[in-house]
């Protein structure tokens, strides 16, 4: 059967759903690069032409899920009747909420890379996320400066920092929600670490104690319940 050619990123994107779909049904580890171009009826060439490896496929996906949480956040970022204060809050309300509306691409992310041996791929999908975000971010605390909320003389290096403290918290968050079903009393640990994140963040924007909230209680046990189903 002759292959019919699409546009690039037509094709593209059939890659990354068809990949999408076997990692949730096979598992990351389980399914080959063989696999995913079987199922599409492609060389494997072509696979290469848009992806260096299957990591490389993955990180992909990670950049996509990134896009979405990018296109909510500005939609907060923009909103003219919201302070500073809590267009932070909101925005990180919403990037949870991308999440758990991917939370089957969330679990194989965290399986994937939330092990030693994908230290540089978990780093570099954060890094990706900061570059992408980080702009979004830097708005809301100049806004808060402006405002009188935020004491920072360095809006855009805050908002880096921001995330390059999320990616040392991001270590030992995410095991510790994939094991609550077995240990529910992580779920104290993990409060306790956001809570950390939370004073870290308002000690870098220079806010008033208690007013930055990035998940509560209850979005955590039930962001959990869907993770590990």
């Amino acid at each position: 059967m002759a292959r019919i050619t699409k546009e690039y990123h037509v094709r593209k994107n059939e890659l990354l759903d068809t990949a999408q779909e076997l990692f949730f049904t096979k598992g990351y580890k389980q399914t080959s690069i063989e696999s995913i171009i079987k199922k599409i009826g492609v060389a494997k060439g072509t696979f290469y032409y848009y992806f260096k490896s299957k990591e490389d496929l993955l990180d992909k996906l990670t950049y996509k899920m990134s896009k979405k949480i990018l296109e909510e956040v500005k939609k907060i970022v923009e909103k003219d009747d919201l302070n500073a204060i809590d267009k932070l809050n909101q925005a990180y309300a919403v990037a949870g909420s991308v999440k758990l509306e991917n939370i089957e691409l969330l679990r194989v992310l965290l399986k994937a890379f939330y092990n030693d041996r994908n230290l540089f791929f978990r780093h570099k999908m954060f890094m990706s996320s900061m570059e992408i975000l980080a702009p979004e971010f830097s708005k809301i605390i100049r806004q808060g400066v402006n405002e009188k909320v935020f004491n920072t003389p360095f809006p855009d290096e805050a908002a880096r920092l921001i995330f390059e403290i999320a990616n040392t918290f991001s270590g030992k968050i995410p095991q510790l929600i994939m094991d609550l079903d077995k240990n529910p009393e992580n779920l104290n640990e993990v409060e306790k670490e956001y809570r950390v994140y939370e004073n870290a963040i308002e000690r870098i924007v220079g806010a008033e104690e208690g007013t930055v909230e990035i998940v509560n209680r209850n979005i955590l046990k039930n962001f959990s319940e869907k993770l590990n189903m």
